[in-house]
């Protein structure tokens, strides 16, 4: 009997050992090209969404001045640039945490620049980047610079 249970407990010792998964620490295929240089913008978490049908989940960031007209307090210096950029990812399930869902892979980076405040008689700059090594797209940006702003930022403490 004592043979038994020390086969038992070395066997269970052998198949636990061999099935651990190694942590990544970095989410490799979300992260952003470093030659994009997204750090730069000095951007902030406007809010963030998830598409179920799609299996998407965005992030929108920006600037102070594009910050403070979203939420309708818009800076006395109308000479501020405002910048907005929506990041788009996939959805995968995470090792770590049943039930949840984490980034898999970056599918866009859409960039709103606006000299002036917002509105229709404004200048405003539309780019569409595409694929992990984000490559720009031809897009016509009207109707997703009219999504894009009035998406309303996250109220935060």
């Amino acid at each position: 009997m004592k043979n038994l249970i020390v086969y038992l407990l070395l066997c269970l010792f052998t198949v636990s050992c061999g099935s651990k998964k190694e942590y990544e620490p970095v989410n490799e295929n979300a992260s952003l090209p470093e030659s994009f240089d997204f750090n730069a913008m000095n951007l902030k978490v406007v809010t963030s969404s998830i598409n179920h049908k799609k299996q998407t989940m965005m992030t929108l960031y920006g600037n102070d001045s594009a910050i403070d007209e979203l939420k309708d307090h818009p800076e006395n210096d109308n000479h501020k640039e405002r910048i907005l950029a929506l990041i788009t990812w996939s959805q995968k399930e995470d090792p770590y945490w049943y039930g949840a869902k984490i980034p898999n892979h970056l599918l866009s980076v859409e960039i709103v620049k606006s000299k002036e405040p917002f509105s229709e008689n404004s200048e405003i700059l539309y780019q569409k980047y595409e694929g992990k090594e984000l490559r720009k797209a031809n897009a016509d940006g009207r109707d997703r610079i009219r999504t894009i702003q009035s998406m309303k930022p996250s109220i935060m403490p």
